[in-house]
């Protein structure tokens, strides 16, 4: 390695510690200091960027297996300046928005010309298309739920991977800072840190996506080229009164004369009018009552009969205990077994 390599590794070393204390770090990201740090490292990635180019380090004809260890980790240039230039808040975030994504494009579009693992790299989106010819725009209320599982299963594959590439790293970090350092393990250590960082990308990319989004809605709201679909009417909610019967109804109504008032079966046939209920099938207690009118009052002497026997239960019963306390007295004496403070 000559002496320019030695520089650009050196470099790119500072500037990678540099971006991972910034990502741990807990400090106000709108505050002088972090920003400053934020500057920075996007100056040091950025003549990084410029010495890789001058050394000619990287040929389209290339395969990733075929280059130097060392080489691997230049790969990450562009998806740790996309991860700085999304912490900057001095400029118009639009123009934030779009700079990140061309530098996570960048570098997935480079991983996959060297042959590593990506299968789909999203597109720019940008926040003000040049084609918009200016017409109001109706907003689709319904999101697409197929897209949504697919983009949600995808984003928990790769969380999974990445928790167990981060395993794996922290392990190959204490082997490389040793003595032991090897090729081999080193090429291992940047191959698992390019695809944790491939997972990244697609996860930033996907919210920057949605950010644009927002960022275009809040534009043409502001310039009134968006007309919202008007809300289908709502079911209006009322407080409602339940009562066992008409005669609780009449004696509640009194009280509550502004709201209303529903017996149990009135308020049944009230939901089923309005939809809120299905009539049921099998029929029910309610409907039972409504299709036969005899069937409260056989009901109602059903539980007077019930009634009936229970007094006659309770009766006995407390027969029998007379009974028996009339024959605990004929056999014991009165004041009997209570010899307290008698001496």
């Amino acid at each position: 390695m000559d002496q320019e390599e030695e520089s650009l590794s050196a470099v790119f070393n500072k500037a990678l510690i540099l971006h991972n204390q910034i990502l741990d770090s807990q400090e106000d990201t709108n505050s002088e200091p972090f920003q400053d740090k934020v500057k920075k490292g996007i100056l040091m990635l950025e003549d990084a960027t410029r010495l890789v180019s001058v050394l000619d380090i990287f040929s389209r004809n290339e395969n990733y297996t075929e280059l130097p260890a060392e080489h691997l980790k230049f790969f990450l240039l562009p998806v740790l300046l996309g991860d700085l230039n999304n912490k900057v808040i001095e400029n118009v975030r639009d123009g934030i928005v779009e700079i990140t994504q061309v530098y996570y494009i960048d570098f997935l579009q480079r991983c996959q010309d060297y042959g590593f693992n990506v299968d789909k790299i999203p597109k720019l989106v940008k926040v003000k298309d040049d084609e918009d010819d200016g017409d109001v725009e109706q907003i689709p209320r319904l999101p697409d739920m197929g897209k949504m599982t697919a983009e949600r299963n995808a984003k928990m594959e790769r969380f999974r991977q990445t928790k167990q590439l981060e395993s794996d790293l922290r392990e190959l970090k204490s082997v490389i800072s040793g003595a032991s350092r090897d090729e081999d393990t080193l090429r291992d250590y940047y191959l698992k840190l390019i695809q944790k960082f491939v997972n990244t990308s697609l996860d930033e990319l996907a919210s920057l996506e949605m950010e644009v989004g927002v960022l275009q809605h809040m534009a043409k709201v502001k310039a009134g080229k968006i007309n919202p679909e008007p809300e289908k009417p709502r079911r209006k909610l009322q407080p409602i009164i339940i009562t066992k019967d008409k005669l609780q109804k009449q004696v509640y109504g009194l009280g509550y004369p502004s709201l209303p008032v529903l017996s149990v079966d009135e308020f049944y046939e009230k939901r089923i009018e309005e939809g809120w209920w299905k009539p049921p099938s099998s029929g029910g207690a309610l409907q039972d009552r409504a299709t036969d009118p005899d069937l409260e009052a056989r009901m109602k002497e059903q539980e007077e009969r019930e009634e009936d026997d229970k007094v006659d239960r309770d009766d006995e019963e407390a027969r029998d205990r007379v009974m028996g306390m009339d024959e605990y007295k004929d056999d014991h004496r009165r004041g009997e077994g209570n010899r307290h403070n008698m001496g």
